[in-house]
């Protein structure tokens, strides 16, 4: 089959405006699909985050059908499988007899909605799993309800794709627990602006920042330690995190219990375009404290605007890049947050931008639509 005829359903959980690391890949390739003109791309997703009272909509040369669901828990949408409109919405999804099936992240239920439907309409599929390990952060009882579900359900997932990718060589150890099938390392493919770093307003005062959701696995609660241990050696370091989530209200009580209201900013939600043209420019540090992810867009587009970095080495963090303004360390501990954030502040003003270049070859925009393309084209010839 011709890619220019080529008609994709990819399953989500969620959906920009809804945030979050699978929402931003999946509307960057649904963009790019769309602009290469190789056919049609609709966008199956749950409701949650999508704007009220629509069943589908059109955008940038995409389709999005929105399949009604609620949340059982945080982030982990289930669908209203007793609505007509659930039914309805399906039977339009049938109907547009697609060629390829795409899901993402083996624990939603898209995931397993959409892997269903290809088994029963015998449509290829192709899995790409951003996950490098179990989930962790929860409480005991939905940590054990979570591997049981990857034990049983992950594993269907993944042994009855026909096509899977990880998003980086360190997801490759996690999935081959459940599977000997070949898998491919694709990284996701970032269309970069260069950005401009300008002159701060108070060269005296140096800026750190976090962006992300603020949950429990971001562990942000361990960055504003070890800023507030930091800051009694450093008077002149303030504090910014940009991004909204269940934690914020337990991180505004930790900042105002250790009395630095007046270092450390909560600026909430803000745009992609937004952090990456007006936030990213100005900081001198940024921080990616996770205890889990799978490849952080954050750390990639900070370093891409040439900020020093500190992050974990969680998932495939260390494959990102290696330059001396790339600090990785040990998840998890204050200790090794504080020591990393005295590396970056001793190259505040040295730092040369070591890693723009390596990220920039290594995630390119052209690169990584390129590679899924291709895998299209291979998998609908097969």
């Amino acid at each position: 089959m011709q890619l220019l005829n080529m008609k994709v359903l990819q399953f989500l959980p969620y959906f920009p405006p809804h945030i979050g690391g699978v929402e931003a890949f999946a509307k960057e390739r649904s963009s790019a699909f769309s602009e290469q003109k190789k056919g049609k791309l609709i966008n199956v997703v749950f409701s949650p985050g999508q704007p009220e009272n629509l069943t589908s909509y059109e955008q940038d040369g995409y389709t999005v059908m929105i399949l009604p669901a609620f949340e059982l828990i945080s982030n982990f949408p289930v669908p209203k499988i007793r609505s007509p409109i659930f039914w309805s919405q399906m039977q339009k999804i049938k109907a547009e007899k697609a060629d390829i099936i795409q899901t993402h992240t083996r624990f939603f239920l898209s995931t397993f909605l959409g892997g269903l439907l290809a088994k029963l309409r015998k449509i290829k599929r192709i899995h790409i799993e951003h996950g490098s390990g179990f989930v962790k952060g929860l409480s005991w009882r939905k940590t054990a309800f979570a591997q049981c579900y990857d034990q049983i359900f992950g594993r269907l997932i993944f042994r009855l794709a026909d096509s899977l990718v990880a998003i980086s060589q360190a997801n490759l150890p996690f999935i081959q627990q459940f599977t000997r099938k070949k898998i491919s390392v694709i990284y996701r493919g970032f269309n970069f602006t260069p950005v401009l770093r300008e002159k701060k307003e108070k060269p005296d005062q140096i800026l750190i920042g976090f962006v992300g959701r603020l949950v429990k696995l971001k562990g942000v609660d361990l960055l504003i330690e070890a800023f507030a241990q930091l800051e009694q050696e450093y008077r002149n370091l303030r504090l910014q995190i940009i991004g909204d989530g269940e934690e914020r209200c337990n991180l505004e009580k930790q900042v105002e219990a250790l009395g630095l209201g007046d270092k450390i900013s909560f600026l909430g939600y803000q745009s992609p375009e937004k952090v990456y043209s007006d936030f990213l420019p100005h900081i001198d540090i940024f921080v990616n404290p996770s205890l889990q992810e799978g490849l952080p867009t954050t750390v990639i587009e900070a370093l891409f605007a040439q900020c020093i970095t500190v992050a974990t080495g969680v998932g495939g963090t260390r494959e990102i890049a290696d330059g001396e303004d790339f600090i990785v360390v040990e998840p998890g501990s204050v200790e090794a947050l504080k020591g990393a954030l005295n590396q970056a502040l001793a190259l505040v003003g040295k730092a040369n931008g070591a890693s723009y270049q390596q990220v920039r070859e290594r995630f390119g925009w052209k690169r990584g639509v390129g590679e899924y393309l291709e895998n299209y084209r291979i998998l609908a010839s097969k």
